[in-house]
């Protein structure tokens, strides 16, 4: 392909765009609205997988012991444990580590001084880990069966929440994104359509000189393009440091939500979302041009 022509091409699309430049604005703001939509679902959506692998690690499920319960007992529920579906680790805790755990967590030395190995009032214990926290409930049913077991603590309730969580803002993520992409679509579709109606008669005049259908097709193509791409890159300018200022002002108000759970930075989803929304805004431009070229022009 010539330079003379790549450069032919670019000005008629810069053209398209200017001379149409009320449905192009149209456009640029739909396209702009959904990758903002997009945006705004990522960033919720890898936020709450984050506090999810982050309380995987941190919170597991902590399984006390029956007053009588025997070496034999505490052995025979390790393997038990270690052997469990969604388990990936299993730590026992003897009743004297967990009074000096105590003693150590809670400052409190003197207060507890008087406990020891006589009237330790604690029991022996395990903290399991688990390789998907979404099984947490139905590990936790697992584990009531099982000779030996008093009491089970687990932070069922808040890991229920974060994964309905998790499972609606990727439903409707999916949905809006989908929706907002159609529309785009749409619009962009009608922009292209009033280009190609406006330069009908060139159009016909390039097609009787010999014009190819791809030569032709070009311009309309790139000015998707560019449509999709400015589209696509106003969100991410206004969503980058947006939300580095909304991280910054939650953990200003909610000072102890840093030492529970920690959000990701903005380098790190953005350095993501940059590339696939300029190309996702191309790709709807290159698409609504395409389904615009096919309907509406007869090359």
């Amino acid at each position: 392909m010539k330079f003379r022509s790549i450069k032919y091409f670019f000005s008629e699309a810069f053209s398209g765009v200017i001379r149409n430049r009320l449905m192009s604005v149209a456009s640029i703001g739909t396209v702009a609205a959904c990758i903002f939509m997009i945006i705004i679902s990522y960033c919720a959506l890898t936020n709450v997988n984050y506090m999810l692998t982050q309380i995987e690690e941190s919170i597991g499920i902590s399984i006390f012991l029956e007053d009588d319960a025997d070496a034999d007992t505490v052995l025979a529920l390790n393997d038990q444990l270690v052997t469990m579906e969604y388990v990936d680790s299993v730590r026992y805790i003897s009743s004297e580590e967990a009074l000096d755990e105590m003693k150590q967590s809670w400052d409190a030395e003197d207060i507890l001084s008087g406990f020891d190995e006589t009237n330790n009032p604690l029991t022996g214990s395990f903290e399991v880990n688990l390789t998907d926290i979404s099984h947490q409930s139905e590990v936790v049913e697992k584990i009531e069966q099982l000779d030996g077991v008093r009491k089970i603590r687990s932070s069922e309730t808040e890991t229920e929440f974060l994964v309905k969580l998790s499972h609606f803002l990727r439903i409707f993520g999916g949905v809006l994104i989908l929706a907002l992409a159609a529309i785009s679509v749409v619009i962009i579709t009608n922009t292209i359509k009033l280009s190609v109606f406006t330069r009908r008669t060139e159009i016909s005049i390039m097609k009787y000189v010999g014009a190819t259908d791809w030569f032709i097709r070009w311009p309309f193509i790139i000015e998707g393009i560019i449509i999709g791409i400015v589209g696509a890159s106003i969100p991410i300018i206004i969503a980058w440091p947006l939300y580095n200022k909304l991280i910054s002002i939650i953990y200003e108000q909610i000072p102890m939500i840093h030492s529970i759970v920690s959000f990701r930075f903005g380098i790190d989803i953005f350095s993501i979302l940059l590339p696939v929304a300029l190309i996702f805004g191309a790709l709807l431009g290159v698409l609504g041009s395409n389904i615009s070229l096919r309907k509406h022009l007869n090359v």
